[in-house]
C-alpha cells in the first residue's frame, strides 16, 4: 500500500493493483455476503412476520431451508473457482505488477521531503524529487562498529545496470566519516561527481517465483508430489477447501441463527451476521495455528469440527422455532 500513497504511480497501475487486491480477498467477500443475505433475510422475514405467513400457508420449514440451499450450492461453486484459481492468480499479478512497475521505473522508491529506508543498510533523505531527478539528498551508513558515514548531494539521478542493481548519480557534495565514540569528524571529501552503489537488485527472479499461497490448484496437485514443503502445501490445499465449503456451514448457521434471535431491528440482525463471520474466521486462524504449534498438518481438520457442533447446536436449539 505505501508503494502506492507515495511513489506516485500511474492511473492505471493504481485500478489494476486494487483490482488484483479485491479479487485477492474475494473468497472472504462472497462467503461473508452469503451470510450476510441468508441470516438478514431470515431474519427480517422472522421480524416482519412473513416467514410464519408462509408456514401458516402450508410452505413448510424444510422447503423455504432447500429453495436457500440451492443459493449455498451455487456459493459454493463460486468459492472454489475463487479459493483455488482467480484468488492466487490475483494474488501472484499483483506481486509482477510491483516488481515491474519498480523495473520500469527506479525514480519510484524516492518521494520528497521523506526518510527512505528501502534499502539494505542505508538511510536516505531527499529534499525534492522533480523530472525525474532528486535535489538536496543526504545517504548515512555504518562503517564497522564505530564509524558513520553521511554523503551530501545537491542533485543525483537513479539508473541500474546491466544486471539490474540500482547506482545514484551524485553531482556537487561531500562525504563525510565521523567516530561514534569520539563524536568527531575524521574525515571530508568533497567530490563533483561520485557514483554510488544501493546494492539492490530490481531484477531478481523476473517473472517472480510463485509462493505456495500464489499457486492455483493443479500447480499445488503438483507440488505435493515434487516439492519439499509437502505440509505447507496441504496446509493451504485444506484451508482452500475448508473455504470452499464455508458457505455450507453459513447456510445452517445463518438460517436457524436467523430464526431463532428475535431482532428487534435492522442493526441487530447485522451486528449477528458479522459475530458469526468473525467467530467463523477466528476458528479458521486457531486451527492453523494449532497446525504451526504441533507440526500436524491434518490437525487443521479441527476447524470444520468445530463448525459442524456449531451447526449442530445452533440447529438444536432453534429447531422446535420451525
Amino acid at each position: 500500500m505505501d508503494l502506492i500513497i507515495n511513489h506516485f504511480f500511474t492511473f492505471v497501475t493504481v485500478v489494476k493493483f486494487f483490482l488484483f487486491s479485491f479479487l485477492e480477498v474475494s473468497p472472504d467477500i462472497f462467503s461473508l455476503s452469503f451470510l450476510a443475505a441468508i441470516s438478514g433475510t431470515i431474519a427480517r422475514m422472522n421480524l416482519e412476520r412473513e416467514y410464519w405467513i408462509f408456514l401458516i400457508s402450508g410452505l413448510s420449514s424444510r422447503q423455504i431451508f432447500n429453495c436457500f440451499s440451492i443459493f449455498a450450492l451455487l456459493f459454493m461453486a463460486l468459492e472454489f473457482l475463487l479459493c483455488f484459481f482467480v484468488s492466487p492468480v490475483a494474488m501472484y499479478e499483483r506481486k509482477m505488477l510491483l516488481n515491474q512497475a519498480r523495473m520500469d521505473a527506479p525514480i519510484k522508491f524516492f518521494r520528497s521531503n521523506s526518510l527512505i529506508r528501502d534499502f539494505p543498510g542505508l538511510t536516505i533523505y531527499v529534499e525534492k524529487v522533480k523530472n525525474a531527478e532528486l535535489f538536496d539528498i543526504t545517504i548515512s551508513y555504518r562503517e564497522g562498529s564505530d564509524l558513520v558515514c553521511k554523503i551530501f548531494a545537491q542533485k543525483a539521478k537513479v539508473f541500474t545496470d546491466k544486471q539490474g542493481y540500482l547506482f545514484l548519480s551524485l553531482e556537487k557534495g561531500f562525504i563525510e566519516t565521523y567516530s561514534i565514540k569520539k563524536t568527531d569528524i575524521m574525515l571530508k571529501v568533497k567530490f563533483d561527481f561520485y557514483v554510488f552503489s544501493l546494492h539492490y537488485r530490481t531484477m531478481v527472479n523476473f517473472p517472480p517465483i510463485r509462493k505456495i499461497k500464489e499457486m492455483t490448484l493443479p500447480l499445488l496437485v503438483d507440488s505435493m508430489f515434487s516439492s519439499f514443503e509437502k505440509k505447507e502445501v496441504l496446509l493451504i490445499t485444506i484451508k482452500r477447501l475448508i473455504f470452499t465449503i464455508l458457505p455450507l456451514f453459513y447456510l445452517f448457521l445463518g438460517f436457524y441463527a436467523g430464526i431463532g434471535i428475535k431482532a428487534s431491528g435492522y442493526f441487530q440482525i447485522l451486528g449477528t451476521g458479522l459475530l458469526i463471520g468473525l467467530a467463523s474466521y477466528f476458528v479458521i486462524l486457531f486451527g492453523e495455528a494449532l497446525v504451526y504449534k504441533t507440526g500436524n498438518v491434518f490437525i487443521f481438520l479441527v476447524s470444520p469440527l468445530i463448525f459442524i457442533l456449531a451447526t449442530v447446536f445452533i440447529r438444536r436449539k432453534y429447531l422446535h422455532v420451525t
